[in-house]
């Protein structure tokens, strides 16, 4: 388990997030997600209720309205968000990368200016934006080819930089009020050699939101497109060095088991319901959890469940821990999670039978999230790759 060796402060944390979820998310994020316009689905009332709990700052340090909170604590408070609802939990964790990458790059004169209002506003979300309709994967794997990867253009003119493009699956895109955006600074160079990030208004002159997108499942987290037409940005919209992005957020994106800690979460819940169902269902004159194919098929979804707490809290250490830790640990990490989720889905499928496909049983929208979630940083062939080649790196240079 995840909850070993917790501090008091983790502890309390825990037991915030879990009444909260259980008092005000759970009885409502049923309704908020069958609605017809995804667009409606925002949840709203739920970010301002758990922004006063502190909630979307919990990354900060506490002189900007955070805890500091490290790895461990994030993958503890997702699992447990993602039990209820894991749409409205990615919804936080945008605001959590958001700021942590403002806060890594702003200069003083930045924080006060970008950082300060996002604090102070309960309704203040954050997204990045780093996908485009021609470069997802290409953004992901470094290649020498200067022609592959995001294409979204940042020129200097003066003392502006002008952007023009366009990005897609963007969480939060048009209900946040400020989009981090990765645009392609030097095009004669490498992606990762060639890149910056610009702090974009979402208010801002030439900025529009298109579309809201439908999706299968996170339906409490929207995304969708943005245009970038002729916006002028002042220099100071700048986070960082002139094509510096990679190198300065790369490691803060890497060093991270938030994904892994949702599909974690989703499990637990999904064991919950399967649990309950064989307790109660009663067929042959017996309770169906006392068939040794049903109570098999619970210890194999158990045992997924504690290798993915084991996996996570591990890889949690290693990131945190005094060595530097390798990349591949949590791509490795977020492939295991994926399929360990997969397995527990299947299972809580099989025990449910034609319940759990239902509508309006409680599994069948774990189930549409958990799909939802496969993609999500990368595909598994994606992040298997990276690791292989990290793998391949490491024999050759002995490390």
């Amino acid at each position: 388990m995840l909850d070993p060796g917790l501090t008091d402060i983790q502890k309390q944390l825990r037991d915030t997030v879990r009444a909260f979820f259980a008092r005000e998310v759970a009885p409502v994020c049923r309704e908020i997600e069958q609605r017809a316009d995804p667009a409606s689905r925002m949840p709203w009332d739920l970010i301002r209720a758990g922004s006063r709990l502190g909630l979307r700052t919990l990354v900060l340090p506490p002189e900007w309205g955070g805890i500091s909170a490290d790895v461990l604590t994030r993958a503890l408070l997702l699992s447990e968000m993602s039990q209820v609802e894991p749409g409205l939990a990615k919804c936080f964790y945008s605001c959590w990368r958001g700021s942590q990458f403002l806060y890594h790059l702003a200069t003083p004169a930045q924080r006060e200016k970008f950082l300060r209002p996002f604090v102070e506003d309960h309704e203040f979300c954050l997204s990045t934006a780093f996908t485009e309709p021609g470069a997802g994967t290409d953004n992901l794997i470094p290649s020498d080819d200067p022609h592959r990867g995001l294409m979204l253009s940042a020129v200097r003119r003066g003392d502006e930089w002008v952007l023009n493009g366009q990005k897609q699956w963007v969480s939060l895109a048009g209900f946040s009020k400020c989009v981090l955006v990765f645009a392609r600074t030097n095009r004669d160079v490498p992606v990762h050699r060639g890149s910056s990030l610009f702090v974009v208004p979402s208010d801002w002159p030439g900025v529009s939101f298109p579309r809201v997108s439908e999706k299968l499942g996170f339906r409490l987290y929207p995304i969708g497109d943005v245009l970038l037409d002729d916006v002028h940005l002042p220099t100071d919209h700048l986070l960082g060095v002139v094509d510096g992005a990679w190198g300065s957020l790369i490691p803060l994106i890497q060093e991270a088991v938030d994904y892994p800690a949702t599909s974690l979460g989703m499990s637990k819940a999904m064991y919950a319901i399967a649990h309950g169902y064989a307790r109660d269902r009663v067929q042959g004159g017996r309770p169906i959890i006392e068939h040794p194919t049903i109570g098999s098929r619970l210890a194999e979804m158990r045992m997924h469940i504690d290798t993915m707490e084991a996996y996570i809290r591990d890889t949690a250490r290693a990131i945190t821990g005094p060595e530097p830790s390798d990349p591949e640990h949590t791509w490795l990490c977020k492939v295991h999670c994926d399929r360990a989720t997969v397995h527990v889905m299947l299972g809580a499928l099989e025990v449910t039978a034609g319940n759990g496909v239902m509508a309006e049983f409680p599994l069948e929208r774990f189930c549409r999230d958990v799909l939802t979630s496969l993609h999500s940083d990368g595909t598994e062939s994606l992040n298997l790759l990276r690791a292989a080649r990290g793998i391949a790196e490491e024999s050759r240079t002995g490390r």
